[in-house]
């Protein structure tokens, strides 16, 4: 298909793979590219890029915002706000469950946005499982069966009925078939020639064993339900396509992370705000004799800070620091794969050629996987990344974005100790006591550090097991539907395994273990013969990668925790 003279609607275009795409298509020459994003703030940030460079070109570009899930009526209003609005919620639980009649389909914000521009080609980048997905219906399942439990019965004034709405409004698959026929209909009737959706695989490209996750357990539920949403997507878009009368039906689906949009030191956003910084003193730690609560009553301090540090910026997925992209973007884990590649190969198939990457065509040999050339710029991000480090005088180690909350747990004790002992293999040459000593002195004494661990949600259990020091936001345990845990013994070693910096010895031992093995390991053929076999042997050799944290905790999550990638 020759893009020249054509109208595109490119879905999500604020996003990494959005931009790329639409710069991509700007020298084709199309007519118009309108570009949407969830926010106007987001719009207009994409058609304040993209305008001088279609004016170069000729290209008409146009914006649009909001959530193209829902009614028009309701494209500026968050979720929650929609659910815990009853006239809203039992209007979206019309839209999502009732049959499509016109008011359904004609209030719908997609449809009044392909019915306005009557695009020949839609290119949709957003990450629609995700949209779906994310919506954590087993919190509202679990909060459903807590509710009954605590009442006995259900009265009419319950508030299990608000519950038992939101959960059905948050319902996956529903809102997922709604979204393909309202845009079938839609395409049907503005003869659209062409939709490529980019799509998902939910993991990365990883498997059941995949180490990031959204919850106290592996696999999360969570992350498997984006999983199933992006599978269930595929096969309607697979049904769609053998549908007569209808568009070309193509889906890209990269299967590694995709990064980045930019490199920079400044404030650290989470869920789309800043990180407030919070301290709590040793003196003021609380005892772990009684229930550990969700929203105790704040022992810890408020600071009028927020949470900054160096950054790279990885879209929708948010900022990561150094360690977690180190983490992440790791060879044998998730990897990454740059938009620009992504949006080369969505040119190449609207233009007609067979890029190998059409999951609709060939479902299993179309996944994009992380690219060679990804992996090089890998290692240019790290040094920029470093260097950023060097110049602000401040070591970037984790935000707790990238999940689960051990990862971050993980990045900052072996910061600690790295800091005591001058080196990793340093390490090895103290006491774990003496370790367990120093790094609680760390905490005491350093408050910019102790403040960055709890400002982004990681708790700190000192020495003795007993004494736990926090902020407001816990990041372990999930607390899903529940207000609290009783704290046992076993549940304390728990939380303080997958998720809490622990300070006691016998995590000074576990880590030293650790170590041992990781340069046990390294010694094992140590004589370097420059074949292949010999550097995927040692490619977790500390000192020859770029983030010592990162390289250490990916052998964690490698050989603890059996979360690396098959291919």
């Amino acid at each position: 298909m020759d893009v020249q003279g054509k109208r595109i609607l490119v879905l999500g275009g604020w996003g990494l793979v959005g931009r790329a795409v639409a710069k991509k298509l700007l020298p084709e020459k199309p007519n118009q590219i309108v570009v949407t994003s969830l926010r106007k703030d987001e719009t207009d940030e994409i058609v304040e890029i993209l305008h001088p460079l279609g004016q170069k070109h000729g290209v008409e570009i146009a914006g649009e915002w909001g959530d193209i899930f829902v009614r028009e009526a309701m494209k500026d209003r968050r979720r929650d706000e929609i659910y815990n609005n009853k006239d809203l919620r039992s209007q979206l639980l019309t839209d999502i469950y009732d049959d499509l009649d016109d008011d359904v389909l004609e209030s719908s914000f997609l449809y009044r946005i392909i019915k306005k521009y009557q695009p020949h080609i839609i290119i949709d980048c957003i990450n629609t499982a995700t949209a779906f997905a994310y919506q954590n219906l087993y919190e509202k399942v679990a909060q459903i069966r807590n509710t009954i439990d605590s009442e006995g019965s259900i009265s009419e004034d319950s508030p299990l009925l608000e519950n038992v709405e939101k959960l059905m409004a948050s319902q996956y698959i529903p809102q997922l078939i709604r979204h393909i026929q309202i845009l079938h209909i839609s395409m049907a009737e503005v003869d659209t020639e062409c939709y490529l959706k980019i799509g998902t695989s939910g993991t990365g490209g990883m498997g059941l064993n995949v180490p990031f996750t959204h919850s106290e357990e592996k696999p999360s539920k969570l992350l498997l339900s984006k999983s199933s949403v992006a599978g269930a997507h595929t096969m309607l878009l697979f049904l769609m396509a053998r549908t007569p009368g209808g568009p070309i039906i193509k889906e890209i689906k990269p299967t590694a992370a995709i990064a980045w949009k930019e490199i920079g030191y400044g404030k650290i956003r989470r869920h789309g705000r800043y990180i407030p910084m919070y301290d709590c003193n040793i003196d003021d730690a609380e005892e772990m004799t009684g229930q550990l609560e969700r929203h105790p009553e704040p022992y810890w301090d408020t600071l009028d800070q927020v949470v900054e540090s160096v950054y790279i910026d990885a879209g929708e997925n948010g900022y990561f620091s150094a360690g977690e992209f180190a983490v992440i973007t790791s060879e044998g884990l998730m990897e990454f794969v740059t938009p620009e590649e992504i949006a080369t190969k969505v040119l190449l198939e609207i233009q007609g050629s067979n890029t190998g990457s059409d999951i609709v065509a060939a479902l299993d040999a179309a996944v994009l996987s992380s690219s060679y050339r990804a992996g090089v710029l890998r290692e240019k991000a790290m040094e920029k990344m470093n260097a950023m480090e060097e110049e602000h005088d401040t070591k970037s180690v984790a935000f707790e974005l990238l999940g689960p909350p051990k990862i971050t747990k993980l990045l900052y004790e072996l910061y600690l100790l790295q800091k005591i002992a001058g080196s990793i293999e340093g390490i090895l040459e103290f006491p774990p006591e003496e370790l367990s000593k120093k790094m609680i002195n760390i905490i005491q004494n350093e408050s910019r550090i102790r403040q960055l661990i709890l400002s982004v949600g990681t708790g700190i259990l000192l020495p003795t097991g007993e004494h736990f020091m926090r902020g407001p936001d816990l990041s372990y345990p999930r607390f899903e539907g529940v207000g609290g845990y009783d704290t046992t013994p076993e549940r304390i070693d728990h939380w303080a395994e997958n998720g809490w910096l622990d300070t006691r010895v016998k995590n000074m031992e576990r880590w030293q273990e650790r170590i041992r093995t990781i340069y046990s390991a390294m010694e094992e053929d140590s004589e370097e013969d420059f074949s292949s076999e010999y550097y995927l042997k040692h490619k977790y050799n500390i000192g020859e990668a770029t983030s010592e944290l990162g390289t250490i905790v990916s052998w964690i999550l490698d050989k603890e925790e059996g979360g690396a990638r098959l291919k």
